[in-house]
């Protein structure tokens, strides 16, 4: 076996450290840019909890439907990031047939003007109908149970905690509405 060539000069480690430089401004730029805001208009921006159930209430499929105890998944249309939302999702539900709260999923059409700025989002009302949480499932490219806000809300609405939570400033994997 012949020996490998021990002569590395300064050219290989430029060349080297320029690869690599490369390679991480390419993967930034890449992560980067799937990271969406989930409310880039700030709609929800100081909104009230009240104003933002009456609002989400406009849309058709709701207008009639008691929501104590209610969780509400919202989609839309080819939106990618759902499918990186679908294992959390699961989870939730089942955390939520324990705690005897109603699913409901909620597909938004395209044109629809709505108080949601994104989706795949979540919508989770209280038994006397306050908000416990509005916003995403979770932050981060991944929408993953690791770093997401549910699960803490169920749980501590579950010690007799109401969050009255709404998340805007995060970004992450998200489809604006």
């Amino acid at each position: 076996m012949p020996a490998l060539n021990k002569n590395i000069t300064r050219y290989h480690y430029i060349v080297f450290f320029l690869w690599l430089l490369l390679t991480l401004i390419a993967a930034i730029y890449f992560i980067t840019s799937r990271l969406t805001s989930f409310d880039p208009n700030m709609q929800l921006a100081g909104k009230e909890s009240s104003s933002l159930i009456k609002r989400i209430r406009e849309i058709e499929e709701l207008k009639n439907v008691d929501l104590s105890n209610t969780i509400i998944h919202f989609t839309s249309t080819n939106c990618s990031c759902t499918k990186y939302s679908k294992d959390h999702k699961a989870s939730i539900n089942k955390k939520a047939q324990l705690d005897d709260f109603n699913v409901l999923n909620i597909h938004l059409p395209a044109d629809l003007l709505t108080i949601i700025p994104s989706t795949p989002s979540i919508l989770i009302v209280s038994a006397i109908e306050n908000l416990l949480y509005f916003g995403p499932y979770s932050v981060g490219l991944s929408c993953s149970q690791s770093n997401g806000y549910v699960e803490t809300v169920l749980q501590n609405y579950a010690q007799g905690f109401n969050s009255d939570l709404i998340i805007s400033d995060v970004k992450g994997c998200y489809c604006n509405v």
